[in-house]
């Protein structure tokens, strides 16, 4: 059996392969992200998306001596899902 990408069509419900079984075999893992609604289109139908972690980098003011550009935060799915950062 082949890993499965989640995507909306399958409400974000896939599966990773793993082929570091003992026996030899592979074994397929879960993989689901967060089946997330961005809103409405110019239709009115709902768009859908996946949403996963995400990893921001910092976008520092150059008047902010505490804020250090080198910095950097996974969000997650929830809050990418919410905030509509995507």
């Amino acid at each position: 059996m082949a890993a499965v990408v989640p995507v909306t069509a399958n409400k974000c419900v896939g599966n990773y392969e793993n082929a570091s079984n003992v026996l030899g075999g592979t074994v397929l893992e879960p993989n689901i992200q967060l089946y997330c609604n961005k809103g409405l289109d110019d239709q009115g139908d709902p768009i859908y998306t996946c949403a996963t972690w995400r990893k921001f980098k910092v976008n520092c003011p150059k008047v902010n001596s505490q804020c250090s550009s080198l910095s950097e935060a996974w969000v997650p799915a929830i809050t990418v899902c919410n905030q509509r950062l995507f």
